[in-house]
């Protein structure tokens, strides 16, 4: 009997433990005003703190001017602000809060820990920088699975990357 039941919460565990799954960002504001230019991130990968310098210097988002309105501004980052990592306690949450807080993802210790040896990747043509997370992990924007699929990246610079 212990047997069985070591053997159920081994199996139960190892199912489990895959890949780690954010919630779905459904909001309509944030998906176009977003997803416009880029794919829609999770807001639980960054603390209330990134959030608020990201969306809150939109003329100068990472270079580029992402100026909205001052109504979508403020909804989108209401948004960002609720769902944050330090805010929300879903799984995908706690695993991404960071000590100091960063304000970039690609940044953050579990993203550099997923993410070890895939320089190569990133410079793929079908990938073509670390914010591309959906050639990578397609079905992110779809169920929120973090589950990769890299098939169409070469053995030689998939076999490299970190994690799963």
């Amino acid at each position: 009997m212990r047997i069985l039941a070591l053997t159920a919460a081994l199996i139960f565990t190892a199912a489990t433990v895959q890949a780690e799954t954010f919630p779905v960002v459904k909001d309509k504001t944030v998906i176009s005003a977003c997803g416009e230019c880029h794919m829609v991130f999770p807001p639980q990968t960054l603390s209330k703190g990134a959030w608020t310098k990201i969306i809150g210097d939109l003329s100068n988002h990472f270079g580029e001017d992402a100026s909205v309105d001052a109504a979508t501004e403020a909804s989108v980052l209401d948004y960002h602000l609720k769902n944050s990592n330090d805010v929300t306690n879903v799984r995908a949450s706690k695993k991404w809060r960071a000590n100091p807080a960063v304000s970039r993802i690609i940044d953050a210790p579990r993203f550099i820990r997923k993410h070890g040896g895939c320089e190569a990747a990133f410079a793929h043509e079908l990938v073509k920088t670390k914010a591309n997370c959906v050639a990578c992990h397609a079905d992110l924007q779809k169920t929120g699975s973090t589950k990769q699929s890299l098939r169409f990246l070469p053995r030689a610079v998939s076999g490299n990357c970190g994690e799963d």
